[in-house]
This record gives structure tokens, sequence and C-alpha cells, in this order.
């Protein structure tokens, strides 16, 4: 997969060269051209996402040997818009979608695991109705979701497992619409998030046992990792 990539970096970066003499270019080297993005899935259960990237930036998304998809970001020579979006299927419950800035080698990989798009349809999640992701621009992670009616919601940090949870059960509540705001340690790469459904009885206090995790099912599950080449 690195082979293949590191290929098709080099012929966008060997077509910008060359053409470089005839059209406008940037000032100076971008230090980063990614700004932000937001992975959505919306209450069908279909999956986007969508990019702000800085100016004189190209953007192609492919799949990867491994049948994974790759977002791979590289300078351009002429100005390019700044927003992106890609519409993008879960199979066998798992998607996998990768980045590469091609200007310093930066990686980050995000991986769901959910419901196949055309079961969700079918089928969709009790208690979640839609949910986001949103990387900013300064580091910082805001997470918003949507319940359907009547579904109580607890926030925590399992710290067992290095994940955030969302816990969603049966409830008397009329609020639907939740967000947080994430901010990972400095010697933290990786923001983990669980969706843990508690199908069977009202959350009675929130546990971390092997057991209740088997019982209880987790998805969305939600693994953003970054870091480099």
């Amino acid at each position: 997969m690195i082979k293949t990539t590191q290929l098709l970096v080099a012929s966008i970066l060997a077509l910008t060269a060359c053409t470089s003499n005839q059209t406008e270019v940037p000032s100076a080297v971008q230090q980063k051209l990614l700004e932000s993005y937001s992975l959505k899935r919306d209450a069908n259960g279909a999956y986007s996402i969508d990019l702000k990237t800085t100016n004189y930036t190209d953007v192609t998304s492919l799949k990867n040997s491994e049948n994974a998809n790759e977002i791979i970001l590289s300078e351009a020579s002429n100005k390019t818009t700044k927003k992106y979006s890609n519409d993008f299927l879960i199979e066998n419950e798992q998607l996998v979608i990768g980045f590469l800035d091609a200007n310093k080698g930066n990686r980050k990989k995000i991986t769901i695991e959910d419901q196949n798009s055309n079961l969700a349809k079918r089928n969709i999640t009790e208690f979640l109705n839609s949910y986001s992701v949103t990387e900013n621009n300064d580091g910082t992670y805001l997470l918003s979701f949507k319940v359907n009616n009547n579904v109580a919601t607890t926030f925590t940090y399992n710290q067992e497992i290095a994940t955030y949870e969302v816990h969603l059960s049966k409830g008397n509540t009329t609020k639907k619409d939740f967000s947080e705001t994430i901010a990972l340690s400095a010697n933290q790469n990786t923001l983990r998030i669980d969706f843990v459904n508690h199908k069977y009885s009202a959350i009675k206090g929130i546990t971390s046992s092997r057991k209740a995790m088997e019982a209880y099912g987790r998805k969305p599950r939600i693994i953003i990792v970054n870091g480099n080449e």
C-alpha cells in the first residue's frame, strides 16, 4: 500500500513541477494542507466526510491495495477550492479512511465499526439517530450526536480502555441534540469513541468490565490515529 501511494504521490508532485513555470504558484511552501474535517453518519446510516483545506491543495481520493479509502492531499500550482466532500459505504461492518499529507508525509487513519449501510436503512440504531466528529484546526475534536425519542445519555471517559463513551438507554427525556469537545493530551495520538447501547435496562452505573462490554452493543465505534510515515 505504501509503495503504491508513494508512486502516486511522486507522480502528482512531478506533474506539479512540470507546470510550475506556466501557472501561478504559492509564495511559500504550506506547512499544513488539511485545516479541518468532519466525519458524519446520517439517520439512514450513510457515511460522508467533509474536508476544508488550505489554498493550493489538490485532493485525490482512491482505493488502495488493501481496499481501504485513501485521501491524498498535495500542493497544487493553481489556487483550488477549499471544501471537498466524499460519500462512503460501510462494508463488512467496517469503514477505513486514510489521509496522507504529501507535503510532510503526515498520515491520519479513521476506522469506523458500524452496521452496513443497507442494513442500517432497514434497522436504524434503536437509540442513536446521527452523529459527527470534527477535527478542528487547533487539534481539538467536536463530537455532535442526535438521539431518538426518550433516550437517556451519559458521556464519560473509560480509563481502562482509553475510550470516550456515550452511553445510551431508554429514559424519559426530551433532549435530543448533544455535543462534547475533546482535547487529547500532548502524548496521545489516538482518539477512541464508543456508543454503548444499553438495550435492556436503564443506566444504573458506568462499568468497564469485560462482561458488561460484551453485553452492551458498542456501535458505532470510531478510532482516529494520527501519525507519520
